[in-house]
C-alpha cells in the first residue's frame, strides 16, 4: 500500500512540474547572474550541467514568459569578460591592421560596457565609440573621438549625478576626448511584473486543471483496484452487484405480472 501510495504522489509531483529551458550554451558565470534575478523576482529557476555544451537556464512552464522579459530589462544574459588579451591570441594569423584596430576597439566598448554596469543602480550599458581605421596612415589627422552610453537604471538614484558619474568616467577612459563629445541617455528600468497571469484553465500553481483532475482519477481508480485485489473490498463489491442484480431481475418480474393482467 505505501509502494503505491508513493507511486501516486511521484505521478502528482511529476504532473506538476513541468520544465522549459530558457537558456542554453551558458559559462558558469552567465547562469547563475540569470538565476539569480529570476529568483529576486519570485521565479524559480534551475541551472544544468551540460558539459561542453555549457551550462542552461530551466524555469517552469508557466514562467516562461515573464522570465523572458526580466531577463531583457535585465540585458541578460551579459557577454562574457572581455580580455585585449583574448582579442589578439597567438596562434591566430596574422590580421590586417585595419582588423586589428577594428577588434581592438570593439573589446574597448565591451570593456567599457562591463565597467558602467559596476556603478551603483545601472542593470545594462551599451557604448559607442567613434573611430577612423584610416586615421594616422598616410600622415591623416586623427579626427576627435566621440563617445556615446546608454544605460538603464532601477532603484532610487538621481538621473542628473548618474549622467555626471558615466561622462567623467568616459572622459577620463581616453587620452583626448573633449566633455562636450561624449553623450550619455539613462533611462529608469520599467517595473517588472513579479506574479505570474493568470491563465484560463489553469489552477493557481500554473498545473492545467483537467490534467489535475485525470491524475486525480487516475489515483482514486488505482486505489480502488489495490483495495480490490487483496480481497478487503471484493465481498463488498460483489454484495452490491448481486443487490443490483435482484432489482433488475424484481423489476422484469413486475413488468411481466403487468402485462398478464
Amino acid at each position: 500500500m505505501n509502494k503505491l501510495a508513493g507511486m501516486v504522489m511521484l505521478c502528482l509531483a511529476l504532473a506538476g512540474c513541468k520544465q522549459e529551458s530558457l537558456l542554453q550554451g551558458l559559462d558558469q558565470g552567465q547562469a547563475n547572474e540569470v538565476v539569480a534575478v529570476l529568483h529576486r523576482h519570485n521565479i524559480d529557476a534551475g541551472k544544468r550541467d551540460n558539459g561542453k555544451n555549457g551550462y542552461s537556464v530551466d524555469v517552469g512552464e508557466p514562467d516562461f514568459a515573464a522570465a523572458v522579459d526580466i531577463l531583457r530589462s535585465y540585458d541578460l544574459p551579459s557577454r562574457k569578460s572581455v580580455q585585449i588579451a583574448d582579442l589578439f591570441p597567438s596562434d591566430s594569423l596574422v590580421a590586417s591592421p585595419r582588423a586589428e584596430k577594428a577588434r581592438l576597439y570593439s573589446g574597448i566598448e565591451q570593456r567599457l560596457e562591463q565597467s558602467l554596469r559596476t556603478i551603483a543602480g545601472v542593470v545594462s550599458a551599451r557604448v559607442h565609440v567613434s573611430y577612423d581605421l584610416d586615421a594616422g596612415e598616410g600622415g591623416r589627422k586623427m579626427p576627435p573621438v566621440h563617445l556615446s552610453a546608454l544605460a538603464s537604471y532601477e532603484g532610487d538614484v538621481d538621473s542628473a549625478v548618474l549622467i555626471n558619474d558615466i561622462k567623467r568616467f568616459l572622459k577620463n577612459s581616453f587620452a583626448e576626448v573633449e566633455y562636450d563629445n561624449i553623450s550619455v541617455v539613462v533611462s529608469r528600468r520599467s517595473a517588472l511584473q513579479h506574479e505570474t497571469p493568470r491563465q484560463i484553465g489553469k489552477s493557481d500553481d500554473g498545473m492545467p486543471a483537467a490534467g489535475i483532475l485525470v491524475v486525480l482519477a487516475a489515483a482514486v481508480g488505482a486505489l480502488a483496484w489495490f483495495w480490490y485485489r487483496r480481497g478487503e473490498g471484493r465481498g463488498a463489491l460483489e454484495s452490491v452487484g448481486e443487490r443490483v442484480r435482484g432489482k433488475v431481475q424484481e423489476e422484469r418480474g413486475g413488468a411481466r405480472d403487468g402485462k398478464t393482467d
